[in-house]
């Protein structure tokens, strides 16, 4: 198994190293051992791939230079919802069928876990998805630990399983003391992605909503929670 990562400066700024070198020090005399998370890594490849949904739906992704395009299909909306996301800006553009020359804006919420994660974590073990080896991560947040908490359900530990080049193959959530698959890869092709589909189409009104207001703004109402969709199962 590959190493857990270690602290290091560069990732982490010298005062934080030096916080996690105290702490590795003092775990002998606490009779603990002590991990230095990571930030989760991000793709670093152009690459195209098909996913299942929970509770129904699919979803095509697609990267290339800090830019994804999510195209998703659910069971509850006619159409494809489209998502074009800036990694550097965590900023999401959506369009959705029923106003076809209108987009949103938003910051991208953090407990959006299709494809990509935020925030930091501990290389836990490896895994394999799709035919591709990944590494399972373990998130220091729990994604959706808010939205979870709003409906009710308790929500614990955040696992993702990444290949080495930043792509997030599996990501499962905790909710209720049973593991739940949120996002899993089905195929995986890496390859050039053609510029355009991370463009908007000529025409396109693009508007800023606040943050948590993606679903009011485009007529479908309870669109931010089911990006992640944590309500336990009937």
């Amino acid at each position: 198994m590959r190493q857990p990562p270690s602290c290091r400066a560069p990732r982490h700024g010298p005062l934080a190293a030096t916080i996690c070198l105290v702490s590795v020090l003092a775990g002998p005399l606490l009779g603990a051992g002590v991990a230095c998370a990571d930030p989760v890594p991000l793709p670093t490849v152009d690459f195209a791939l098909s996913a299942d949904l929970r509770r129904g739906g699919s979803m095509d992704l697609a990267h290339s230079q800090g830019r994804m395009r999510v195209e998703m299909v659910k069971p509850n909306v006619p159409g494809s919802i489209v998502g074009i996301i800036d990694l550097k800006a965590r900023r999401m553009v959506v369009r959705t069928p029923n106003l076809p020359n209108m987009a949103v804006e938003i910051e991208l919420p953090p407990e959006y876990a299709l494809g990509i994660l935020n925030g930091t974590g501990l290389r836990v073990g490896e895994g394999q998805v799709a035919g591709e080896p990944c590494d399972l991560w373990k998130l220091d947040a729990p994604l959706g630990a808010a939205g979870g908490a709003a409906m009710g359900a308790s929500v614990g530990p955040t696992t993702a399983c990444i290949t080495p080049d930043g792509i997030a193959l599996r990501t499962e959530v905790e909710v209720q003391g049973k593991k739940q698959t949120v996002f899993e890869a089905l195929k995986l092709t890496r390859a050039p992605q053609d510029p355009k589909l991370f463009q908007l189409p000529a025409g396109v009104q693009v508007i800023k909503v606040p943050k948590g207001k993606i679903g009011s703004a485009l007529g479908l109402p309870g669109l931010g929670a089911p990006l992640l969709d944590l309500a336990p199962k009937p």
